[in-house]
């Protein structure tokens, strides 16, 4: 049943014992909507705690120190920013058990009893800050700072193409709330480990062109992860943006091998080119301009070279 934030904020004051899920390969979005809702709720007397499935990237941590350790045997499941419970790896079958999904992505499974969805939202923390804002709980520091890694993260600093009024008018209503947005965008977009610098530098070597250079292709062997030390999957996953960023390339691609015969795919496409519809051929999905999709049982070339051609195929019929 798809429902508004205010019926959301209804069901979230009338009920209690929340165990909030985030998904797999955790993005700014999913922790910034984790942390901020499950703050919210502490502030309400509510019990409630933010899980991952997957380890969280440790430049993220300032999100959960002010979250509360509560334990307690939770009867009703929120996954936020996630669009289908399979982003949910090994917590699958929790996140099917779903009282309310709180997400952007347009191709969103409505698993969950409650679905309050809006695909033209920059972020899903745009959502989750409409129900805390229904829920009567101040926006402080702590709240804001949640809010804003997920609104700036998702949108490339504000500067994708899914930025809208709102995202900012939301963005600065957290900066008079006390985000620490000046840090927040530094570690988010500036500063980089070293390990992320040696990773960058030899993944680099990897580029590969097709379509007269219109299209960049990255790969990521594992071979080469783990031969550096000092990085984890926030480094991996940065990867994916930097074929986009090479001066006439309309896609960019990153295939990262994740275990033998297993590969994600990233990509990364201009206005013209809609990155969901051609992950969406692979079983896949995402955003216009950023979408993913994974390939079993092959290799890392036939997987750039399906892939790829896809891409092509794409750009051609523009």
């Amino acid at each position: 049943m798809k429902i508004n934030a205010e019926q959301a904020a209804d069901f979230l004051r009338e009920n209690d014992n929340y165990l909030i899920l985030m998904h797999n390969s955790p993005d700014g979005d999913t922790l910034g909507c984790g942390s901020a809702l499950c703050i919210a709720l502490q502030k309400l007397k509510k019990k409630a705690k933010a899980v991952c499935p997957e380890e969280i990237p440790h430049r993220f941590d300032y999100l959960f120190k002010p979250v509360e350790k509560q334990e307690f045997e939770y009867k009703n499941v929120i996954c936020v920013d996630v669009a289908d419970t399979k982003l949910l790896g090994e917590m699958k079958a929790v996140g099917d058990t779903a009282e309310l999904a709180i997400d952007h992505h347009s191709f969103h499974k409505e698993y969950a009893k409650r679905t309050f969805i809006e695909p033209d939202s920059a972020a899903a923390c745009e959502l989750v800050y409409a129900v805390i804002k229904e829920l009567g709980v101040a926006f402080d520091k702590d709240i804001a700072n949640g809010i804003y890694t997920g609104t700036a993260t998702d949108t490339g600093c504000f500067k994708h193409s899914n930025v809208t009024p709102r995202t900012h008018i939301i963005a600065a209503e957290m900066i008079e709330s006390g985000a620490d947005y000046s840090s927040i965008n530094y570690s988010m977009f500036v500063v980089k480990t070293l390990g992320r610098i040696k990773l960058e530098q030899e993944a680099l070597k990897t580029v590969r062109y097709f379509a007269e250079g219109k299209v960049a292709v990255l790969t990521v062997p594992l071979a080469l992860v783990n031969s550096i030390s000092d990085i984890d999957s926030d480094d991996i996953g940065a990867l994916a943006n930097i074929p986009r960023e090479i001066a006439g390339v309309e896609v960019g691609i990153c295939v990262k091998e994740k275990k033998e015969g297993e590969y994600k795919v990233s990509l990364r496409t201009g206005d013209s080119i809609d990155a969901a519809k051609i992950s969406a051929q692979f079983g896949g999905g995402g955003h216009a301009r950023a979408a993913g999709c994974s390939f079993h049982k092959t290799t890392m070339e036939k997987t750039v070279e399906t892939i790829a051609n896809a891409c092509v195929e794409a750009l051609e019929k523009v």
